[in-house]
């Protein structure tokens, strides 16, 4: 299961009152070696689902995470 589709089926799930799929809280449970994008995307989804963020410090780890992406970002010189 992909990164996105996890974060989708387990809003789909609480807006839908039915139980989250054990397969998506796995993939959830791997966001350390996801990319940039669906970082962003499960950082949005905890504003309005905070439940999604199922270990402690899990906010703080994805932030620093996002953080290391910016550092690798060369900056654009026009001359």
């Amino acid at each position: 299961m992909t990164p996105e589709t996890a974060v989708q089926t387990f809003i789909d799930c609480k807006k839908q009152n039915k139980p989250i799929p054990q397969e998506v809280l796995d993939t959830i449970r791997t966001y350390k070696t996801w990319k940039e994008n669906s970082l962003i995307g499960l950082l949005n989804a905890s504003g309005y689902y905070p439940d999604i963020l199922l270990e402690e410090n899990m906010e703080e780890n994805i932030k620093h995470l996002l953080e290391e992406y910016k550092k690798r970002i060369v900056p654009r010189v026009i001359f």
